[in-house]
């Protein structure tokens, strides 16, 4: 990962709480911003209805008092100097004749069912513009007026909405200061909080590739499982790396001897003048050789079974049992040893990946050839399959000499060989079979039996032994 991706990584967190937080602030503030609109035009408009209602009474009371004349100029300012937006009005008398004001009132004609002595209000059009009406019913004893008299009254409603819109802006700035100032604080708070995460990272960041010693620094409660976490690797690491690097001096010291005995081997056959002499020398030195390439194959394979992850293909143990025996069949023959399999009669069947199960068997096989048969003519190495509480079992059975129980566990170690005659073993067969078998998920053991060697590897049955089985002749 690049330094700009990582830094744009490490700032993620601090971005998301950030966010997390001054977000949910945001939508409060809009939300409250709205609710304080609404509460702004209900608010101007009962104060603009209540004005507007006293104007209908001042009108009312003004043509009463004139007979029917219409209201004086001077009135009609004061009216609309004291609350913004021109006035319109409408006098009508009993009956509904037009005593004074505007002939073209917004609602005509008036609802009948109209209460007397009480003001209605209507939204309504005029000339175009919105305006709000206040209609009014009072009972008038006088000769001109006399009997229910209707007062219409209607404004523009442009004060009204900018009333609102000021409130709205007074709101919304007040709310969007507390807002700024709120993710202001909580940046800065993020930052402090932050702050025991940043020099974790730069004590993490300082050490060097071998430094794998736990974490020792004070950290918050909610990262202590982080850390004990980034410890506990470090341990496996440390271990990891503890385990590799003696494998690695182990395996240096196991190939110095094949190089060095190489080498004198190259060297006595080059100053050999004798034929014969040479000849010898030269099969030593093809031995030792093909011994160095054993080696070092198995230890290749020990790595790859130690640390590659294994493919899940999905095979007939049986099959690949089989197909293992039958290429060691040549050398048994010429030894005058008898390999055996027996195995179920359906196809058991495993997850795992098949060169590396293969290298299982191969060095179970070769290790039953090389160290217990061959003593005598007409041994028997018997290979058998099973099936037993969920796993498959491959048993390898020979009549050698067998491993003391005291060493079962030390024969699976790496470069372990038992007893003086090692028959050109590299002491790494048993430790590969362990590896594959425990990478598949399964186990490798030594069996206790009176005589000779049964080494088992068990495999988990990625399936019912249902599917039937192909010729499995060794």
């Amino acid at each position: 990962m690049s330094a700009p991706a990582a830094r744009a990584r490490a700032r993620s967190l601090r971005a998301r709480l950030f966010l997390l937080i001054v977000l949910p602030l945001v939508v409060v503030a809009v939300g409250a911003s709205t609710l304080r609109y609404v509460q702004a035009r209900n608010m101007s408009t009962e104060l603009y209805d209540q004005t507007l209602k006293v104007v209908a009474h001042a009108v009312a009371r003004e043509v009463v008092l004139t007979q029917g004349d219409v209201l004086a100029d001077a009135l009609l300012d004061s009216l609309v100097g004291a609350i913004g937006d021109p006035v319109y009005y409408q006098v009508s008398a009993a009956g509904g004749s037009f005593v004074a004001g505007y002939s073209d009132a917004p609602i005509d004609p008036l609802p009948a069912d109209l209460p007397g002595g009480k003001p209605v209000f209507f939204d309504a059009r005029y000339l175009g513009d919105p305006v709000r009406v206040v209609v009014q019913r009072e009972f008038i004893a006088d000769p001109v007026f006399d009997g229910w008299t209707t007062v219409q009254v209607w404004q523009t409603v442009r004060q009204r909405e900018r009333l609102s819109l000021i409130l709205l802006m007074q709101a919304g700035a007040m709310l969007a200061a507390l807002v700024l100032a709120a993710a202001a604080l909580v940046w800065f708070g993020i930052n402090r909080g932050l702050a025991p995460l940043a020099g974790l990272r730069e004590a993490v960041a300082q050490r060097t590739a071998d430094e794998l010693t736990p974490i020792r620094r004070a950290v918050p409660p909610e990262v202590a499982p982080l850390v004990a976490t980034i410890n506990q690797l470090f341990h496996r690491l440390r271990g990891e790396l503890e385990r590799r690097d003696a494998f690695i001096g182990n395996a240096a010291h196991q190939l110095r001897n094949p190089v060095a005995a190489i080498h004198a081997q190259a060297e006595a056959a080059l100053e050999s003048r004798d034929p014969a002499e040479r000849a010898a020398r030269l099969a030593d030195l093809a031995e030792a050789a093909r011994r160095l390439s054993r080696m070092t194959r198995q230890l290749l394979n020990l790595d790859t079974a130690t640390h590659a992850a294994p493919r899940t293909d999905r095979l007939d143990l049986g099959d690949l049992v089989a197909e293992v025996a039958r290429r060691h069949v040549p050398r048994a023959l010429a030894a005058g040893v008898e390999v055996t399999f027996d195995a179920p009669g359906q196809a058991v069947m495993v997850r795992g990946n098949r060169v590396l199960l293969a290298e299982a068997v191969d060095n179970l096989i070769d290790n039953a050839l090389r160290y217990g048969a061959g003593a005598a003519r007409g041994d028997v190495v018997r290979l058998q399959l099973s099936v037993a509480d969920g796993m498959a079992r491959i048993e390898v059975c020979d009549p050698g000499p067998g491993i003391p129980a005291a060493a079962a566990e030390h024969a699976f170690e790496r470069f372990v060989r038992l007893g003086a005659d090692d028959g050109g073993g590299s002491g790494l067969g048993l430790a590969i079979v362990r590896a594959i078998a425990e990478r598949h998920g399964g186990a490798a053991e030594l069996l206790p039996v009176a005589r000779g060697c049964v080494v088992r590897l068990s495999l988990p049955l990625a399936g019912p032994v249902t599917e039937p089985a192909r010729d499995r002749a060794a």
